[in-house]
């Protein structure tokens, strides 16, 4: 089984209290916000001033987020 590592993120309500899941983006990022798709997407460059949390998981080959890599025992 094949699985590629996202990052998972989800942005604060405006008043700070919750978390609502946002959207994934493909592999790990360090950032403290998501990184526009492209430069010209004036409402993702607005993502700098948002609050944001990002938790790293994993995508399998049907679609489903892991927190964990599916492991296999080999004899």
């Amino acid at each position: 089984m094949m699985v590629k590592m996202i990052t998972v993120w989800y942005k604060y309500d405006d008043k700070g209290n919750e978390a609502k899941l946002n959207h994934i983006e493909d592999g790990w990022v360090n950032g403290e916000y998501p990184s526009p798709i492209n430069p010209s997407f004036t409402n993702q460059e607005a993502w700098k001033k948002s609050d944001w949390e990002r938790k790293y998981a994993y995508l399998d080959e049907q679609n489903k987020v892991l927190s964990v890599p599916p492991t296999y025992w080999i004899k």
